[in-house]
């Protein structure tokens, strides 16, 4: 377990300075990131083994680390700030995400009706462009610093867009499983895996509120910090083990909901005091969740490119490999 821990702490550092040389060359410095993620995981040099990413340690630091890059998104769902937006948040959100979803279904749709895959294919693939992470967008605010009008809309519709990508693609893949497997799917799961997430970090944020407001330390701050998103992270992981575990609550919305709670029960300075003292943390949390990301979409790829090739002759077999490997994470 330690030779592990070492080789994932060489797999940050090495992702941090390769991130810094592409940043050299005035890209954001997430490719490099991910590319590191990439060379330095199981399916290349194999420093991340297989065996770190399955271990408990690793999953449940994560689950710890995509609730904390979860705050850089709910500190912006401050409803004094984004009541402007309201409308037209909305609006650009359904229509990008069910824009994307309907054009990739119709195109692969059209594709596999001349070449033979079954239809429902397009569903999953329309499900799997919506399964998009947060985590880059954020990357790019942290690192370059934005402010503005475009910003102040793009964060908080990386939220909506999460939850829609969850409606969506749950939705789809319960159709598709009920037309392959003839069973019963229920459908009530769905705004479970939305709702929930957001309950408890509201609980929980609440409570972190009132501590936050107390909090005139910088250290103070942080301890409050660090406990909420581990009575947070704890809540979902007993949660979906013991009470919902047939799904996959989403971490990063647990964080979200949770910042956006005390987000609001605090002053404009007072947060900016808050977010300013967690930054340190935030980063090394949204480096580590880049890196796994990069995992994450190399199985995805593989998978989508074996499902194509023996869905002709093994149609069920290849949508739940597709599926299986295509759950939005965090």
């Amino acid at each position: 377990m330690i030779q592990n821990i070492i080789f994932w702490i060489i797999t940050l550092l090495a992702a941090y300075l390769i991130g810094k040389l592409v940043g050299k060359l005035k890209l954001p410095e997430i490719l490099g990131w991910l590319i590191a993620g990439m060379l330095f995981g199981p399916h290349a040099s194999d420093v991340l083994s297989q065996a770190t990413l399955d271990s408990a340690w690793y999953g449940t630091l994560i689950m710890w680390m995509q609730c904390a890059v979860g705050l850089m998104l709910g500190t912006e769902l401050v409803w004094k700030r984004i009541r402007r937006f309201g409308k037209a948040l909305v609006v650009t959100t359904l229509t990008q995400s069910l824009g994307t979803f309907t054009l990739v279904a119709l195109i692969f749709g059209v594709i596999f009706y001349f070449t033979g895959v079954p239809l429902y294919m397009a569903l999953a693939f329309g499900g799997i462009a919506l399964a998009t992470a947060p985590a880059p967008a954020i990357s790019i605010v942290n690192e370059f610093h934005t402010k503005g009008p475009v910003t102040d809309t793009l964060l908080p519709m990386a939220v909506l867009d999460d939850i829609v990508g969850i409606l969506v693609f749950f939705t789809a893949n319960a159709w598709i499983t009920k037309t392959v497997s003839g069973g019963s799917v229920s459908l009530v799961m769905i705004p479970v895996m939305i709702f929930v997430p957001i309950l408890v970090g509201a609980v929980t944020g609440s409570v972190a509120g009132v501590l936050l407001r107390k909090a005139s330390t910088k250290y103070g701050i942080l301890a409050v910090l660090m406990l909420g998103v581990t009575a947070t992270t704890s809540s979902g992981y007993l949660l979906n083990t013991k009470v919902f575990a047939g799904i996959s609550l989403n971490y990063m919305l647990l964080g979200v909901a949770f910042s956006a709670a005390f987000s609001n029960l605090l002053t404009e300075e007072k947060l900016g005091a808050v977010t300013k003292s967690f930054h340190p943390i935030l980063a090394i949390c949204l480096l580590s969740a880049i890196v796994d990301l990069a995992h994450h979409w190399i199985i995805i790829l593989s998978s989508a490119q074996g499902c194509i090739r023996s869905s002709i002759s093994y149609p069920v077999h290849a949508e739940n490999t597709l599926v299986r490997a295509s759950v939005p994470h965090g």
